[in-house]
């Protein structure tokens, strides 16, 4: 085989190839992302054709407000929520804070959730375009538990999202406490340990506010998720 045939097979079966890829990553984000599937309710979308009861008003809120210098930037494009930015070192408390893509927080507006009070979890669609940057959380409602620390609000659980490729990650609603430290969003208090720290059904019915965090860890920050939904629900109760 001469050189330029050899030159024009190499072409063709790469460009094919990264093609092929390509279609079978569309394909299973697909499979992934179904809503149909059984047992899954859609909780939240970024695609604008979505019912609206499944669309929501994303910012950034970020450590600045305690005197941190982290910064940040949420976007909704092309399908999907991009949150990226840097979470950095709050002088103040010479350890990182924190930076949020949050929905529910404003003043003016108010979001209203689908109900997953039905459900044993949230799923989420994701993926991370850092080099597994380890400090990604998720939160929703407005909980504060007897005790609990003045700045902490809301059920909290690690989101631990696939490097370099949409995924699935599975939070069961039992790895979420609303008794965490305001500092680190660690965990002081979980769930499992003690059940009236457990999100509740009267936050599950509509969680009212949702924040996707980068926290407690210093580093680049590059998420990206196309949906939210609670799995492993009753489709009797709706």
């Amino acid at each position: 085989m001469g050189l330029r045939c050899r030159f024009a097979f190499r072409l063709r079966c790469r460009f094919g190839c990264e093609m092929l890829v390509l279609l079978a990553q569309t394909a299973l984000s697909n499979t992934l992302a179904d809503p149909h599937s059984p047992g899954l309710i859609p909780l939240v979308s970024f695609t604008s054709s979505a019912p609206k009861t499944l669309l929501h008003e994303w910012s950034a809120l970020n450590d600045p407000v305690m005197g941190g210098q982290s910064t940040s930037q949420v976007k909704v494009t092309g399908g999907v929520l991009n949150f990226t930015g840097y979470c950095a070192i709050v002088p103040s408390l010479r350890a990182p804070g924190f930076i949020t893509a949050v929905t529910g927080k404003s003043f003016w507006h108010r979001e209203t959730f689908v109900d997953v009070s039905s459900c044993s979890g949230i799923q989420i669609t994701a993926k991370d375009f850092t080099a597994g940057y380890k400090g990604y959380r998720i939160s929703f409602g407005t909980a504060k538990p007897p005790g609990g620390k003045f700045f902490a609000q809301g059920y909290k659980a690690n989101l631990s999202p696939v490097v370099g490729a949409f995924g699935l990650m599975s939070i069961p609603f039992s790895n979420f406490t609303d008794f965490w430290d305001d500092a680190t969003g660690d965990p002081i208090h979980t769930c499992t340990e003690n059940p009236s720290y457990c999100p509740d059904s009267n936050t599950l019915s509509n969680m009212k506010t949702m924040s996707i965090w980068a926290e407690g860890v210093e580093g680049k920050v590059h998420l990206e998720v196309s949906s939210i939904a609670g799995y492993g629900c009753n489709s009797n109760v709706m």
